[in-house]
């Protein structure tokens, strides 16, 4: 039972580090809200695994709580963008500065 403890927390470990990554280098604010709302995801997957591998639950509300903010912060940030003019990468500020178009 602790190797498949071990496993699956070392790919919830390598899963975060990605989804930073991801969330660094963009290119869109689209890109970057579904990976800050996988992160969320990832560490309800984390914290559940600690709940069941210690056995206990008072982990559970923390759990409720992080998926409904998650939910409410991806459906948030998919409105604004909805609005926005960073869609597609490369657009935005960046051609007032270098002249293109």
């Amino acid at each position: 039972m602790n190797v498949v403890l071990a496993v699956a927390a070392g790919i919830l470990l390598v899963a975060a580090l990605l989804l930073v990554v991801r969330m660094t280098l963009g290119p869109t604010i689209l890109d970057r809200s579904v990976a800050l709302d996988v992160l969320v995801a990832v560490t309800v997957c984390a914290i559940a695994l600690y709940s069941a591998s210690s056995g206990s639950t008072y982990a559970l509300p923390v759990l409720v709580v992080l998926a409904g903010c998650g939910f409410v912060s991806a459906v948030s940030v998919a409105r604004y963008a909805s609005r926005s003019d960073d869609l597609r990468p490369g657009t935005g500020d960046d051609e007032r500065f270098t002249g293109r178009s």
